[in-house]
């Protein structure tokens, strides 16, 4: 197998990396105009063979694709750099905002180039930011399988072969730079970068049927056949689960999914002003409630964030420890506002409001579906485990523990 830099030599070849304030709030600024345009197209996109193409081209064109980028390889560091995750944040928000399937694939974009940051060689990301800056190639991680999942051959001289499919493979057809995980003939999980123009793969389109979320084109591939070179393997095996990465990356999706949950609060105080039903002391409580939990969703999003950099500072055990927690809290907290938005918002539109051309349902079901990640009473039991093994009273719970070592 290759063998990779480990990520104290990574961080010297990425040390160069610094996020340009200026350009980060023009690119959130950017990225708030995009998916305010991006709900138009979320309606006429919804089915399985669409995708909002229109706003991934507007995307590029304000060179978001690129953002996370270190500026020497053509972007500005969103992200990348220690102190501009919560700007990360909210760009995920504001797609997420406008369309869930646009944040939700972006979301995949960026994990991906994290990851190459994170295990890639410096040869590596260069190449594959190239592909995104003169080609604007959208990146994602394909991990999900059934028990066909994707098994990798060694076949001698620097040379892979790739069999079984991947299900829940977002954005088929555009996403042209996926990591297709697998395991190795001793049972390590290895990363690999799939360049799908160069393949031929069998696609089950009729494998995705969902109420929300059609557009993401969440096929079933199957890889049976692909050969891949020594340059497609990224990391060293095992490195895809390494933490806090792996689970941390929560606050990510969390993000995007309090974008939706925004664009409901929005979208009903919009329906109810146009109903002149603004002095209803009923509707009037519920939308105090919605602007209470959404409000909250933000300081949950400041929060993660703030440990997160924290734990990029000054990394540890503990440290890694204390920041999983956290976003475990922040991605279960920001489950429950998503639900008590939406339940909230069906009893002040009616049966009326969840018709169409009303955007309700459409983002409810989206949301809904969304919503549905991996393991959320695992993610709950884990902070449960965390509070009762830490003796610390709760003032100092949640403060850096990395300085104390």
């Amino acid at each position: 197998m290759k063998n990779n830099p480990t990520k104290s030599s990574q961080a010297v070849a990425f040390a160069v990396i610094k996020s340009d304030t200026g350009a980060i709030q023009n690119a959130l600024l950017r990225a708030k105009e995009i998916a305010l345009d991006s709900m138009a197209e979320a309606a006429a996109t919804d089915s399985t063979d669409k995708f909002p193409f229109q706003t991934f081209r507007k995307i590029a064109e304000a060179k978001l694709l690129s953002a996370p980028l270190a500026p020497e390889f053509g972007g500005i560091g969103l992200g990348q750099e220690s102190g501009s995750t919560l700007e990360m944040l909210q760009l995920l928000k504001h797609f997420g905002r406008g369309n869930l399937v646009v944040g939700r694939v972006y979301e995949g974009h960026y994990n991906a180039l994290l990851l190459l940051k994170l295990f890639g060689t410096k040869e590596q990301f260069q190449k594959y930011a190239k592909e995104i800056v003169e080609d604007n190639k959208i990146f994602g991680v394909w991990n999900t399988e059934a028990g066909d999942g994707v098994k990798i051959e060694l076949l001698g001289g620097g040379k892979y072969r790739l069999q079984g499919a991947k299900t829940f493979s977002t954005g088929v057809d555009y996403v042209t730079r996926p990591f297709v995980n697998g395991a190795l003939p001793d049972g390590g999980w290895q990363m690999c970068v799939v360049p799908m123009e160069k393949v031929e793969t069998k696609i089950d389109a009729s494998w995705w049927q969902p109420m929300g979320m059609k557009s993401t084109r969440s096929f079933r591939v199957d890889f049976t056949g692909v050969e891949l070179i020594e340059n497609d393997l990224i990391g060293a095996a095992g490195d895809y689960y390494r933490q806090p990465y792996f689970s941390g990356g929560s606050i990510r999706f969390a993000a995007v999914q309090l974008g939706a949950a925004e664009a409901i609060f929005d979208e009903t105080r919009k329906y109810l002003r146009k109903l002149n039903r603004t002095n209803d002391p009923f509707q009037q409580m519920r939308l105090g409630e919605m602007a209470i939990a959404v409000e909250s969703g933000n300081l949950w999003l400041a929060g993660a964030s703030e440990k997160f950099d924290e734990y990029e500072k000054n990394p540890s055990a503990q440290g890694s420890e204390n920041f999983l927690a956290y976003a475990n809290m922040m991605r279960t907290a920001i489950s429950d506002i998503c639900e008590i938005v939406m339940n909230l918002c069906v009893k002040c539109v009616g049966a009326r409001g969840l018709n169409k051309p009303f955007h309700f349902e459409r983002i409810i079901r989206d949301l809904t579906i969304y919503l549905r990640q991996p393991a959320p009473d695992a993610s709950l039991a884990a902070v449960g485990s965390y509070v009762l093994e830490n003796a610390k009273p709760n003032d100092d719970l949640w403060q850096n523990l990395t300085f104390a070592e």
